[in-house]
């Protein structure tokens, strides 16, 4: 009877000191592998139950495929690290007992299983700047960020130019009623995913080309234009734009805006004339430059006059630039007739017959000048 006792009592004791040897094997939960995504932080634990533990630790080990790029395993079963490459990945995980194990009692086995983690594209705003904008024109733009749907959009600092607003879908739209530069930070969330980008929507002035008015233009008189823009950001940028082509002579300035030289050749020149700032910005105007042929005096004879009788002539003028003046450069012309300065003409009635010889200047109105003699009979 006591050889009985003490055989239960020893086999009682083996009981409560020797954990019971349960089949290794990963946790339910450990199956429940969650996706991860580009660029956000990804963290999984695998588990054990069963074999030796968790009396003694667990131990983990890849034997094939491979982790998503970015991500490691740690002794302890967990994946951690930042996702940095879409897809999917397949790898053998095994779950073992401590071996060597730290207890006699111990006799290490492992198991193992097939897992994958897919990695989809983070959620990441893809607009990391903004082009400008112009104060009173219609605005619109669809602010865009990859990492799937729904998303909501919202601002999460800072301001939007006046007239702007955010709709919860992302879209940027409105018309700017206010100039400057309006610096603000945009939140794109989905559910608890989130994203922001700092932004900053720069709202100028319209270019405008002010009105133009080409001033007279004469050949081989020196010529002078200067374009004014206002608006802009910055300084413009002048060019000749459609394929037109100044007059032979002119040339634009591109920093000034200034058109300038002596003509060569005398016609009617459309061109069209464009100013870029330095935002990309531009305006156009078409400018219609005249270049008048150079002045000159017809050389003709004058009529001959007769003493008491009325007589008119005009002296013609050729080229330049309006207004002309007449005078008498050297030389006297009969009593009784006059040159009319604004016109040229010779008029009056002759007082006694002689012959006249006389050298008759004009000047334009750009102060090209040219001279001519001509006689004048007066016969009795």
């Amino acid at each position: 009877m006591r050889l009985t006792r003490a055989v239960l009592l020893v086999a009682l004791l083996a009981v409560v000191v020797v954990p019971s040897a349960e089949a290794i094997r990963f946790t339910d939960r450990s199956f429940s592998v969650p996706p991860g995504f580009v660029g956000e932080f990804y963290t999984h634990t695998f588990e054990g139950e069963g074999g030796c533990g968790p009396a003694l630790p667990y131990e983990f080990k890849i034997l094939g495929g491979s982790l998503p790029p970015g991500l490691s395993l740690g002794s302890d079963g967990t994946v951690a690290g930042i996702p940095e490459q879409g897809g999917s990945w397949s790898f053998w995980l095994e779950l073992g007992d401590e071996d060597p194990p730290s207890a006699d009692w111990c006799v290490p086995s492992a198991s193992e299983r097939l897992f994958t983690i897919t990695v989809a594209p983070g959620l990441r705003i893809e607009q990391k700047s903004l082009s400008p904008i112009v104060s009173g024109r219609p605005y619109s733009l669809q602010l865009a960020a990859t990492g799937g749907g729904p998303q909501t959009w919202s601002i999460w600092a800072g301001r939007l130019p006046a007239g702007i607003t955010l709709r919860t879908n992302g879209l940027l739209s409105g018309t700017p009623t206010a100039v400057g530069n309006f610096t603000f930070i945009v939140q794109v969330a989905i559910g608890e995913r989130s994203d922001t980008q700092t932004l900053t929507l720069t709202v100028v002035d319209g270019l405008k080309i002010a009105q133009v008015t080409a001033p007279a233009a004469e050949v081989g008189r020196p010529f002078r234009m200067e374009l004014t823009a206002t608006g802009g950001e910055g300084q413009g940028t002048w060019s000749l734009s459609g394929g037109t082509l100044l007059p032979s002579g002119l040339s634009l300035d591109p920093a000034t805006g200034v058109i300038s030289g002596e003509p060569t050749l005398a016609g009617s020149f459309p061109v069209k004339v464009s100013v870029t700032d330095r935002l990309g910005f531009a305006d156009t105007v078409d400018v219609s430059l005249g270049v008048a042929a150079k002045l000159g005096i017809a050389k003709k004879h004058l009529p001959t006059a007769r003493v008491g009788r009325s007589y008119r002539a005009a002296v013609a003028a050729l080229g330049g630039v309006a207004p002309r003046a007449w005078k008498i450069l050297r030389g006297s012309l009969p009593a009784g007739i006059r040159l009319d300065r604004a016109t040229g003409v010779l008029g009056g009635t002759p007082q006694r017959a002689a012959t006249f010889r006389v050298w008759l200047q004009v000047t334009d109105g750009l102060g090209a000048t040219s001279t001519g003699t001509y006689t004048l009979k007066v016969l009795p």
